[in-house]
């Protein structure tokens, strides 16, 4: 028998209002709007992206991470309420878990779309090493994605068998249910392998999300950068998951139940009970943030000052200070004004809605905040480039594909929740305990009450200088002209000097001992420092510039600097003086190929005026490929070992995937029936 209030839920799969439509056809031109954009990006390269080889990653990335983020607590939160059989997490599990889903099948293609070449993407496949966190990544991911899948569809197959009998759905969905049902008729059979088969994946799947987040901050904190070299991006990207994910879970909420008219299952407890655990993790997140700033700020050394200054006075303060107030502050001040002052009880859910879309919102941004400032502040700052390169702006392009991908998963959202009950049929069915006693509904009071606003005070310190002038100085002479010419010879290369072969650590004799330890247990690989046989030696090419006045006549003792042109700028060479015969000589050592305009440069003085000088410069033929003779590792540490439990631990995970779903599901519930019936 179908239910007054299990009616009202299926009658949600039949009835859409023109504004559905009209919010589905909104997300549909975002989309091909996003499409138009990547196909640009795809014709033109990254170059029509703000991504630059200093700052190579951005807009993708931060959505990247965070997809990967909010897909956290949907599963997670599931999983565990239903580990401990807590009776009030039955009508939220699905409409989590399809968070979990369709995050994650929005945030992993970010990867590709950041790749200029999307089909390298194959090269993972075809030449991925374990040593390298990347790969790390991707088998974390697509396990992850795996399990959440299956771990939604589970639950689902009585409902399925309950919607397929349906004569009021359309006859291609009851086909459709009846396919996805694999054969359920209710008995006790199914009934016990179903069960057995959820309880596994519920318990697998808690540890699993703990180590996807946990290796999507690897990539970051694996990388000698500022800001990103520490061991607490673990934990804190796991709980920056979880505070986000559980959010985006109660903003659903909020959604579902005003458009779906859902408030015969989503009642104020479930507000109130995931609010609490909303602010239990701002107040975690928020002690992650201190002691991530803590640290580098007691010391304020080294690149890290640059790195905190540029944070907390220089240009990301604003947004950084701001995602600190509306992302962690004001919804924490708005969740304990809601849910521990009983004047402001009868907001609970309004009140626990707009926190989570505040928490949702700092959470992309704060992602921003650790992607782009420390790729924009690297150890070593570059010297004599231009401004863009150093400083990220996303264009129009990164911007419509961001939108567009937020678009897809409203409308794979909204698409789901038109085909399939946002609310477990089977579950809430159950006789519930008697939960806490909820606030009487109130209708939407227009008086919030007074929330104080967080003022930010951004220090900016500022230095004049004035120049004092003596007394008017005579009337400067005329520079009398120059001219500057310059010739190039290419020398024999030579090899490495002994020296410079002879770099490397200290103590020479304990390194070959790890070396020869480690090539022992790893067998034929190369641990070892550079091998200067192997190397190419540079081109040696020698510069002579030769400056002279207008009558012909030397210059000498006069500076004269050399710089190359190439397609991303001036790399300098520095400058020489010239001898009593006017001439200045420079020896390069490079290892480019090919032809580079060369120019040399003197700046004048108040006797002598300026002249330039350009010619081509033959660094030679590009030569043919070739592979070291000794086996080489991408870093030379035992990541090989270090990266063998991934292998292990999700390798396990996928028999447990097997074991739970084709052996129980597909194997043992669909034969049970059919072994009782007589041949």
């Amino acid at each position: 028998m179908i239910s007054k209030r299990e009616a009202h839920l299926l009658s949600t799969l039949n009835v859409a209002s023109p504004r559905f439509y009209q919010w589905i056809a909104f997300l549909l031109a975002i989309v091909l709007w996003g499409l138009y954009a990547y196909v640009h990006q795809l014709r033109h390269g990254l170059i029509v992206t703000g991504m630059r080889d200093e700052v190579s990653w951005g807009l993708y990335i931060t959505n990247f991470v965070f997809f990967i983020g909010i897909s956290h607590a949907g599963t997670l939160i599931s999983a565990i309420l239903r580990v401990t059989e807590t009776e009030w997490r039955r009508p939220i599990t699905r409409l989590a878990e399809a968070i979990t889903v369709f995050a994650l099948c929005i945030g992993a293609p970010m990867v590709i779309i950041d790749l200029g070449r999307p089909d390298r993407m194959l090269n993972l496949f075809r030449y991925g090493r374990i040593q390298s966190p990347i790969l790390w990544d991707v088998l974390s991911v697509s396990t992850y994605l795996t399990g959440c899948i299956l771990y939604l569809y589970l639950p689902m197959i009585p409902d399925f068998a309950l919607l397929a009998e349906q004569s009021s759905l359309g006859a291609w969905r009851r086909r459709l249910y009846k396919k996805l049902s694999l054969g359920w008729t209710g008995s006790a059979t199914q009934w016990t392998l179903l069960e057995r088969a959820i309880s596994i994946m519920a318990v697998v799947i808690i540890p699993l999300a703990i180590s996807v987040h946990t290796v999507v901050s690897w990539i970051f904190a694996m990388t000698l950068r500022p800001g990103w070299n520490s061991s607490i991006f673990g934990p804190y990207f796991v709980v920056g998951a979880i505070y986000s994910g559980a959010a985006a879970v109660i903003f659903s909420m909020f959604v579902l139940r005003r458009v779906l008219r859902l408030q015969d299952y989503l009642e104020p407890v479930h507000f109130r009970n995931l609010g609490l655990l909303l602010l239990s993790f701002a107040m975690l997140y928020l002690y992650f943030n201190i002691n991530e700033y803590l640290t580098m700020g007691y010391k304020f050394e080294g690149i890290e000052k640059e790195y905190l200054t540029r944070l907390f006075f220089g240009d990301y303060a604003p947004m950084f200070w701001t995602v600190q107030a509306i992302g962690v502050f004001l919804p924490l001040l708005l969740l304990i004004a809601v849910l521990g002052l009983r004047s402001h009880k009868s907001l609970t859910i309004p009140g626990v809605a707009l926190a989570s879309f505040l928490a949702i919102i700092g959470a992309w941004a704060k992602r921003y905040l650790i992607v782009v400032p420390t790729l924009s502040s690297p150890f070593l700052p570059g010297q004599r480039i231009p401004w863009e390169w150093t400083h990220y702006r996303p264009t129009w392009v990164e911007w419509s594909v961001t939108a567009a991908a937020i678009a897809i998963f409203l409308l794979i959202y909204g698409l789901f929740s038109k085909l399939f009950p946002m609310v477990s049929i089977w579950e809430t069915r159950e006789p519930e305990p008697a939960m806490t006693e909820a606030a009487p509904a109130a209708s939407p009071s227009s008086n919030w009450g007074s929330i104080s606003s967080i003022s930010v005070i951004l220090l900016t310190l500022s230095l004049a200088a004035g120049t004092a002038h003596a007394g008017e100085s005579p009337k400067p002479r005329k520079p009398a002209p120059t001219a500057l010419s310059l010739e190039w010879q290419a020398l024999p290369s030579d090899k490495l000097s002994a020296s410079s072969a002879e770099d490397g650590p200290p103590d020479s004799f304990t390194a070959g001992r790890v070396q020869n330890g480690l090539s022992q247990l790893f067998g034929h690989l190369s641990f070892g420092s550079k091998n200067a046989e192997n190397e190419t030696p540079p081109s040696v090419i020698s510069l002579k510039a030769t400056l002279k006045d207008a009558s012909g006549a030397p210059v000498a003792m006069q500076p004269v600097s050399f710089s190359l042109r190439t397609s991303f700028g001036l790399v300098q060479y520095g400058s020489r003086p010239t001898n009593e015969e006017g001439k200045a000589e420079l020896i390069v050592r490079d290892h480019r190929y090919g032809k580079y305009p060369l120019l040399v440069a003197y700046g004048g003085d108040d006797s002598f005026g300026g002249a330039r000088a350009e010619i081509p410069v033959d660094f030679g033929a590009r030569p043919a490929p070739a592979l070291p003779t000794a086996g080489v590792l991408i870093a030379p540490y035992a990541t090989a070992a270090i990266g063998l439990p991934f292998v292990m631990f999700y390798g396990f995970m996928w028999l447990v995937f097997i074991y739970a779903f084709g052996y129980l599901i597909l194997w043992r519930m669909r034969r049970s029936d059919r072994d009782k019936q007589p041949h």
